[in-house]
């Protein structure tokens, strides 16, 4: 008999406890940090009663400043009058002031709304009268009706402003580490999508150590975000005038790094309007790619070839990732050729091919190869990257989940901050290397314990849905130490790009192994599936392309 989940329910005031949460976390973490402003308004919000704390949330988790008391109606606020007297006297809001902008009060009615309002003003000469606007849009309307100079008093009911946002904003990068996650995340350990690992959270592994270094950060993503709306217009004039006032290099990584992605962006834009000479002076100043490969194109396409070929050997000497190295190869290959320089042939791949001439089916092509196989007496399994990935999830979930100072920020985290950066393995290089020549030499085979110990639990790594214990014994049965190692130490020099582009298959017959990345009708390698499958060829190991044409 079949057992059916019950959705889980939250509760009325969740958010009340999460937001509680947040602020309970980020003062026990960065206390010595926070400015005084900051534990005055943490000293107010803690001072409120339920109702007035979760109108504040609501307010502060909605878009906007202003808002239409009329509009509050939230079941689990009891009395909210009263909330909105207690949240103007520990002055978390205010209340209707005369000189707020009234455009952005406007904005809070709907079109209706506003025609009714002021259907009996007179417009001044030579403007249009709302009324007579009707059938425009809202923004025209609003216009109008700025036109007649309206006191904040004409709109007729109460409006408040929520108070100290910016506070929020800080809270949150202090939480999150970024900008990007905010308070929804809290809903998915609370609807038990997921569950997360228990790892080290206090002061000895926050992420900021110094308040110059939050106040830097919160300047460098209001730069972003001015700059997104500057890039739109291609405005080249004004493009070239923020370029020049970026912030410098800085010392503090985490920092650096935000800032080299803005850098990137911009330098990236200008290169787009034939801006050459700020974008190399821009490129010149970021590590992270592609700066050194945008470099050698504009040296390149500017004939000066030697300056492109020394980057291009830096590139080659230590690339940042795999997509670098094989950008480098094929851009050091140009250039010799220009230079009329010696060049070392291209070895063309030369993976193992099959044509399958399938019946047509509805199902995936994937699925179709699979049966196709299983008809054959293969144990089929379709696991695209789940497999290998899991591998390495498993391999080093300690070593993943480890306490290193910046790593973990919050209870809801899927992997450290920097998993998918190059100081993940610099930080961790002695756990790493002792792991890695573990497996090497067999001294270490605690997948399926790993795997019982800690399934279910949330790792960007391990996909639980997918892993089974028979697809990891059966695995790890047929690869020997080195390639384990081989497989794994790849992942780990560029887990971004390299967790993704493994065959789609992977497939047991009689205790042996065999890959096969699948190709429908139309479909070509990618240039990450090649770098798995040069590497399958060069471990040994049994992989092949499966072209499939259809049957009708």
């Amino acid at each position: 008999m079949m057992t059916q989940t019950i959705p889980a329910v939250l509760a009325p005031d969740y958010y009340r406890h999460n937001f509680d949460l947040l602020l309970s976390a980020v003062r026990q973490q960065y206390h010595d940090l926070l400015s005084h402003a900051e534990h005055a308004w943490l000293r107010a919000y803690f001072l409120l009663t339920p109702d007035a704390r979760q109108l504040y949330i609501r307010m502060l988790s909605r878009k906007g400043r202003y808002f239409r008391v009329s509009k509050f109606s939230y079941p689990e606020i009891r009395d909210t009058e009263n909330a909105i007297e207690e949240l103007q006297s520990r002055q978390l809001i205010t209340c209707h002031q005369a000189n707020w902008p009234v455009d952005e009060l406007l904005a809070l009615f709907t079109k209706p709304e506003l025609l009714n309002l002021f259907s009996d003003q007179d417009s001044p000469a030579g403007h249009t009268h709302p009324q007579a606007l009707k059938h425009a849009r809202k923004a025209e309307l609003i216009q109008a009706i700025l036109a007649l100079s309206p006191p904040v008093s004409a709109l007729k009911e109460p409006i408040v402003r929520v108070e100290h946002q910016t506070h929020l904003t800080t809270f949150l990068l202090l939480f999150f580490g970024n900008q990007y996650q905010d308070l929804s995340q809290f809903v998915l350990a609370d609807l038990g999508l997921h569950t997360f690992e228990h790892y080290q959270i206090d002061a000895t592994t926050r992420l900021f150590t110094q308040r110059q270094h939050i106040q830097a950060w919160l300047s460098l993503e209001a730069l972003a975000a001015e700059y997104e709306a500057l890039s739109l217009s291609k405005d080249t004039r004004a493009m070239r005038q923020f370029a020049r006032h970026l912030p410098g290099p800085g010392e503090w990584a985490p920092l650096e790094r935000l800032r080299q992605r803005l850098v990137n962006r911009v330098a990236r834009d200008l290169e787009r309007l034939g801006q050459d000479d700020l974008a190399l002076f821009l490129f010149s100043q970021s590590r992270l790619p592609p700066s050194r490969e945008r470099r050698v194109r504009i040296l390149d396409r500017l004939q000066r070839h030697q300056t492109a070929l020394a980057i291009c050997q830096q590139m080659l000497a230590a690339p940042f990732n795999e997509e670098e190295a094989e950008v480098g190869q094929r851009l050091d290959l140009k250039l010799r050729r220009s230079l009329k320089l010696p060049v070392t042939p291209v070895i063309k791949d030369n993976f193992l091919q099959e044509t399958l001439t399938l019946p047509v089916s509805n199902a995936r092509v994937e699925l179709a190869v699979a049966h196709h196989y299983q008809q054959a007496g293969w144990q089929v399994y379709y696991t695209e990257n789940a497999l290998l990935g899991g591998l390495f999830g498993l391999a080093f979930w300690d070593i993943i989940f480890a306490p290193v100072t910046g790593a973990f920020l919050n209870p809801f985290q899927r992997a450290p901050r920097d998993m998918y950066h190059s100081e993940f393995s610099e930080r961790r290089r002695d756990m790493l290397t002792a792991r890695l020549n573990a497996i090497r030499t067999g001294g270490w085979h605690n997948w399926l314990k790993v795997f019982q110990q800690k399934q279910g639990i949330t790792n960007d790594w391990v996909n639980w849905t997918i892993l089974t214990p028979e697809l990891i014994a059966e695995t790890v049965s047929c690869l020997n130490g080195e390639q384990l190692y081989a497989l794994l130490s790849r992942l780990l020099f560029d887990p971004r790009h390299n967790r993704s582009g493994q065959p789609d298959l992977v497939m047991f017959r009689a205790g042996q192994i065999q890959w096969v990345e699948v190709k429908g009708p139309g479909d070509t390698l990618q240039a990450n599936q090649k770098r798995w499958l040069r590497l399958f060829q060069q471990l040994g190991l049994d992989a092949k392309v499966s072209h499939v044409v259809w049957q009708m």
